[in-house]
């Protein structure tokens, strides 16, 4: 139980303080900072890729984790959506007509774009590894992350929830989402032949690639760290695809796979895709299992 708590209080303190500081400081600097997720997301990658290079450099290792990570991406998106289709019975919001939906082609090339610079900045990461005393050696992953923290729990100020969603779907969803997750990775990790606690925390990430990818790595190794890395990755795309397909159609589902991204880097996908009667729904679900995360990864992780 302590070592869980130490775990989890840096993470809980750097969000507190992020969200402190956005209270004090002007909106228009609070976009600011903002606006170095992104490259800060990139960089946190390439540091990843680093920490896990010998690991991805390992052509045997490399398949095993992408065979496993992209098992327990798919049914840990495919649960979620099944639970969610099946368990929410109200009535559907269509888009209204009033809403143009512009160059749908472009926002998914977009999203899609991100994706690829993710595992090209993994990619560099990895072969940067091969040399030892690089200068970059100096930071940490996890440095990097609690920076990230920092600002997200700022942008947080930023949320405006207004909308007409029924107060059930905001429950409802987050909550179907991380059981969906839990039971879809230990059917992943039955096929994979994962233990339960392990298979859990690989489930637990909720699509928050640089999250779970370090907190996995610090208790079960850098093999582990960078299946945990590819699974949400994956998650991620199978959501942008999904988002693209049947966004119009099936919102709460696609937003229930978008998982911890729905709160930032899925969020304008889903504003085009589903509407913005929706975007209340992805915000809180987002923020919902951007909270939970860390939490259920470290629960599972000790536990391990």
């Amino acid at each position: 139980m302590k070592l869980m708590v130490m775990s989890i209080l840096p993470i809980v303190l750097c969000l507190a303080l992020g969200y402190g500081l956005g209270l004090l400081l002007p909106r228009h600097q609070i976009r600011h900072g903002a606006k170095l997720l992104t490259p800060l997301i990139w960089l946190l990658l390439f540091f990843c890729g680093k920490e896990f290079g010998h690991a991805l450099g390992d052509g045997e290792i490399l398949i095993k984790s992408l065979k496993t990570a992209l098992t327990f991406a798919i049914l840990t998106a495919l649960l979620p959506w099944i639970l969610i289709l099946l368990c929410i019975r109200l009535p559907r919001t269509n888009n209204p007509s009033s809403v143009v939906v512009k160059l749908p082609a472009v926002q998914f090339f977009h999203a899609f774009r991100d994706c690829m610079i993710a595992l090209a900045m993994i990619a560099m990461g990895a072969l940067v590894s091969r040399y030892h005393g690089f200068w970059l050696n100096e930071v940490t992953a996890t440095q990097l992350l609690y920076a990230l923290i920092f600002l997200v729990g700022m942008d947080l100020v930023q949320l405006e929830f207004d909308g007409g969603q029924h107060a059930s779907e905001l429950v409802w969803v987050p909550m179907l989402v991380i059981i969906g997750s839990m039971v879809g990775g230990v059917i992943a990790g039955f096929y994979t032949g994962e233990g339960v606690l392990t298979s859990l925390a690989l489930s637990s990430g909720f699509g928050w690639v640089t999250l779970s990818s370090i907190l996995v790595s610090g208790k079960l190794g850098s093999s582990y760290g960078a299946i945990a890395m590819l699974t949400d990755l994956f998650r991620e795309m199978i959501a942008i695809i999904m988002l693209y397909v049947l966004g119009s159609r099936f919102s709460r589902e696609v937003i229930g796979i978008c998982g911890a991204t729905a709160l930032d880097a899925t969020l304008p996908l889903i504003r085009q895709k589903c509407g913005s009667q929706h975007v209340l729904l992805a915000l809180i679900s987002g923020f919902v299992l951007t909270v939970t995360s860390p939490v259920l990864i470290l629960i599972f992780l000790v536990g391990n």
